[in-house]
């Protein structure tokens, strides 16, 4: 194999990478849509002190004694902003190679 050979094959891993990992952004945030506007709708009716978050969504309720009820998980949050970060930092680097290939 060529060394344009192996920038390619590195290209399209990352391009793939990429693509993987904006899917999982988008589903997490679906999900913590989905959680949010329908399994949370109800909080507003019988909570006093109502959190509403927009990236990502959240609707949460806590409870006099402390407890919360209807937050993401850190597992929910950690994948969306992970799964972003790891997005970027792919870009960065199909950026990075292309550059190079244009000298």
């Amino acid at each position: 194999m060529t060394g344009a050979d192996v920038r390619d094959a590195r290209l399209n891993r990352l391009w793939g990478a990429v693509c993987v990992f904006v899917g999982i952004f988008f589903l997490v945030w679906g999900l913590s849509w989905v959680r949010a506007s329908v399994l949370n709708e109800d909080l507003a009716s019988r909570c006093g002190d109502l959190h509403t978050g927009s990236f990502p969504f959240e609707k949460s309720c806590r409870h006099q004694d402390g407890t919360v009820e209807g937050a993401n998980s850190p597992l929910l949050d950690g994948a969306l902003y992970g799964s972003m970060a790891a997005a970027a930092a792919c870009l960065t680097a199909v950026c990075a190679i292309e550059a190079g290939r244009k000298r």
